[in-house]
């Protein structure tokens, strides 16, 4: 009998782990649009490499497309066993080079860095889109409504290496796309503060920008840095091979 009791009591708890692992992956109230910028990733400690297919865009680039709870907090590896299988998204491939690629190192075709999004942060997703190809396209869809830099420079906010308000900076992407974003500052190697990246909120069909009903903590102080990307150099820090 002790044996049996055990067995049920197992299984109960498989199946409770079950269950909240799919109300987790179900349990999607916002999310977060996050655009990087590879100036500020390159002028890090680590440095940066380019991918191995080639030059990317200069400009901001999709970090990743983050499914949050109503409290805010990022759901995260909902499905472990549900990897990247790059058959499904092969239309996408082309454009996701150019737009979501990685800076890491050593170089690669970004394939590493889409396997990452996609299992700490679309299987979260999959109770809004239907699988991987909907996930990624969302989050290039998204990064076409919204031209980050163009915006900036337009107002004078240049990467150029210079300081900047962080409360300008906010206030100039609020009134291009009519929604408030939080800005994401790293340190660089010497230990000012940069401009890292642009969060956007994006309402839960994962398709239009919105006000943020939890905004991430602020990282940013109010004046700084917005690092050059040149290609290959920036002020003497080179990327890595």
């Amino acid at each position: 009998m002790a044996s049996a009791s055990s067995f049920q009591l197992m299984i109960l708890v498989i199946q409770c782990l079950a269950a909240l692992s799919v109300s987790h992956s179900t349990s999607v109230h916002f999310f977060l649009h996050a655009q990087v910028w590879a100036g500020s990733f390159c002028a890090s400690e680590k440095g940066c490499c380019f991918p191995n297919t080639g030059m990317v865009s200069q400009e901001f680039t999709v970090h990743g497309l983050f499914p949050c709870s109503s409290s805010g907090t990022r759901l995260m590896n909902c499905d472990r066993g549900n990897s990247l299988d790059l058959s499904q998204i092969t239309g996408l491939l082309h454009t996701m080079q150019r737009k979501w690629p990685s800076y890491s190192c050593p170089s690669s075709d970004s394939t590493p860095f889409w396997a990452h999004e996609w299992s700490k942060h679309g299987t979260c997703s999959l109770s809004v889109f239907d699988g991987q190809y909907d996930y990624f396209k969302a989050g290039l869809d998204l990064k076409d409504k919204v031209n980050i830099l163009q915006i900036l420079k337009q107002e004078g906010i240049n990467p150029d290496g210079q300081y900047y308000s962080s409360e300008r900076i906010t206030r100039v992407l609020q009134i291009a796309t009519g929604v408030t974003p939080a800005l994401d500052c790293t340190v660089d190697k010497f230990g000012k503060y940069q401009l890292y990246q642009v969060m956007f909120c994006v309402d839960k069909s994962g398709s239009e920008f919105m006000d943020c009903p939890v905004y991430p903590e602020p990282t940013c102080p109010s004046i700084i840095r917005f690092p050059p990307f040149r290609g290959s150099a920036a002020e003497g820090i080179y990327l890595r091979s």
